[in-house]
């Protein structure tokens, strides 16, 4: 395998692979992303980060290979208290690239290029997949006694909107359909 140049990514412009001008085999990229490249993209969730990417690439006569590791630390906002929850990342996949005469992305995880085409750039999928590495729901753990960690002023808050659970009265119209519906 071949370590290609290690990239300095000052800007999402810079995470190009030039695949045209390589041989047969096994390449290797190396990228270190962090807040300027999620600044980059205004709809970012990830609002700061240092991420270490690896791109190992498997050229063949007519198809390419490209194995993605992103291993680092992301900042998000907390679903619950809003501040800032640093998430570790750790996502592998693959991404595989075909020829044809067109661009396009035949799926998620196969691309066509043209064969016009002689480097790739990689800016958008390495978005996409770290924030495909964030969990559903983002907030602060408990601590060992079971209490939460998030913003202690923004959980009072919080808890002063709360609306008191009432009991729900049921129309008894209702009540001869559920039991039909518990019967079957």
């Amino acid at each position: 395998m071949h370590l290609e140049k290690n990239y300095d990514v000052k800007s999402k412009n810079k995470l190009i692979i030039p695949y045209k001008g390589l041989g047969i085999g096994k390449h290797a990229f190396v990228f270190d992303i962090d807040d300027k490249f999620f600044a980059d993209f205004e709809e970012s969730e990830i609002s700061k980060g240092k991420v270490h990417v690896v791109v190992n690439l498997d050229k063949q006569s007519s198809l390419l290979q490209l194995e993605f590791i992103l291993v680092g630390i992301v900042y998000v906002a907390c679903d619950r208290c809003l501040d800032n929850l640093d998430l570790a990342v750790n996502y592998n996949t693959n991404l595989f690239i075909k020829f044809g005469e067109q661009t396009g992305e035949q799926s998620e995880e196969i691309l066509v290029l043209s064969y016009a085409e002689h480097e790739l750039d990689i800016s958008q999928y390495i978005y996409e997949y770290a924030h495909l590495s964030l969990p559903y729901k983002r907030m602060h753990s408990d601590n060992e006694n079971g209490e939460s960690t998030c913003n202690k002023d923004m959980l009072k808050k919080l808890e002063a909107y709360l609306l008191p659970e009432k009991e729900v009265n049921s129309d008894p119209r209702w009540n001869n359909l559920k039991d039909l519906m518990n019967n079957n």
